[in-house]
């Protein structure tokens, strides 16, 4: 028996002008994630749930997908000269009124979803068809109407046949902030999570247990790091050697685009006039996605593919710029830069 090979379409352009049924995967603080299925015409629903869908939520904070694809074009593709695989490829969809009325539906319908009433082997669950289950702070919060934005962005499903894993982390602070003391024990994203952890009064992503800065080591130091987010609990010293070697050159790029761009300390933000907050942010909030595929012989992981993602500009409306400015003043005036419990920075470790 034979089976006749279909490619897939090379961009997430191919599926311009298809009609698509959107699935709720994930959400994060701006953005909601489906994946797609085409429902015509014929010759394109083999490529179903090969792709995926970005909206913006309808908040202040959030732009346009029509303006967000161009400032991705003109002010980051242009940074990875020569590297521009290492971007996700991003197209734009021109969505229906149905398919917004849709989803916000299903929206409202998954927060009516009692979380206390739930086993945590249903909270975690959240793949099941008939249980889909927003965070509470996620709740009440629904992707803007249409007359106010026609377009999605399409995107590859990185995780699609064949692939085994699928990891993301957040590298953030590759250097450090500026307004740091000269002889902080903390980075910035240390200091931060030092801080959150304590505290408890301030939500966000990339406490992975690790310092980035640890990601472009070598030796054990690397190995723990990785520990944090390799999906097994055994290879990590053999995947080890092929992140130095196909990872921490993107990380090395990151980090000398994050100096390129460094105006992000509290003067900064204090004195905001001319400073570009949009780039330098979000070079500081992108996501890596590692592509692993388990080898048929011999055991081990290959890593298929590289990615960078959420690289869209940071907007300075709806006081952005007044958070960052405070969220800095708190690691300063809390003495986080310092803090040595639960903390493993390597500037620490540097001045053991």
């Amino acid at each position: 028996m034979t089976t006749e090979h279909q490619s897939l379409p090379s961009r997430p352009s191919a599926l311009d002008g298809a009609s698509l049924e959107l699935h709720y995967l994930a959400e994060g603080a701006a953005n909601i994630i489906y994946s797609v299925s085409v429902t015509s015409p014929a010759p394109l629903q083999a490529h179903s749930h090969r792709y995926v869908m970005r909206l913006r939520k309808d908040l202040p904070s959030t732009k346009p997908a029509v303006q967000t694809m161009s400032d991705f074009r003109e002010r980051i593709v242009p940074l990875f000269a020569g590297h521009e695989a290492l971007l996700m490829e991003q197209a734009l969809y021109e969505l229906n009124p149905e398919m917004i009325e849709a989803a916000n539906r299903e929206l409202v319908e998954m927060d009516g979803v009692d979380l206390s009433a739930l086993s945590i082997n249903d909270v975690n669950a959240q793949s099941r068809p008939n249980r889909k289950i927003r965070h509470h702070h996620r709740r009440h919060v629904y992707l803007p109407p249409y007359e106010e934005e026609q377009y999605g962005i399409l995107m590859p499903n990185l995780h699609g046949p064949g692939i085994d894993w699928l990891v993301e982390f957040k590298p953030k602070w590759l250097v450090q902030s500026p307004s740091a003391p000269r002889d902080a024990r903390n980075c910035r994203t240390c200091a931060l999570n030092a801080m959150r952890r304590r505290t408890k009064l301030h939500q966000g992503r990339g406490d992975s247990g690790f310092c980035p800065m640890d990601l472009l080591e070598s030796g054990n130091i690397l190995e723990g790091a990785l520990a944090n987010i390799w999906p097994m609990q055994e290879g990590v010293q053999a995947f080890a050697a092929t992140f130095k070697a196909k990872v921490q050159p993107v990380l090395s790029h990151l980090k000398a685009l994050q100096q390129a761009h460094r105006s992000v300390g509290l003067e900064d933000f204090q004195t905001p006039a001319g400073k570009d907050f949009g780039l330098a942010m979000a070079l500081r909030d992108c996501s890596v996605f590692l592509v692993l595929r388990r080898r048929d012989e011999g055991g081990g992981v290959d890593l298929v593919d590289v990615k960078l993602a959420d690289l869209d500009l940071k907007t300075t409306d709806g006081g952005k710029v007044q958070k960052w400015a405070r969220m800095e003043q708190e690691l300063l005036d809390g003495g986080w830069y310092y803090s040595a419990e639960d903390s493993n920075c390597a500037l620490s470790r540097h001045k053991s």
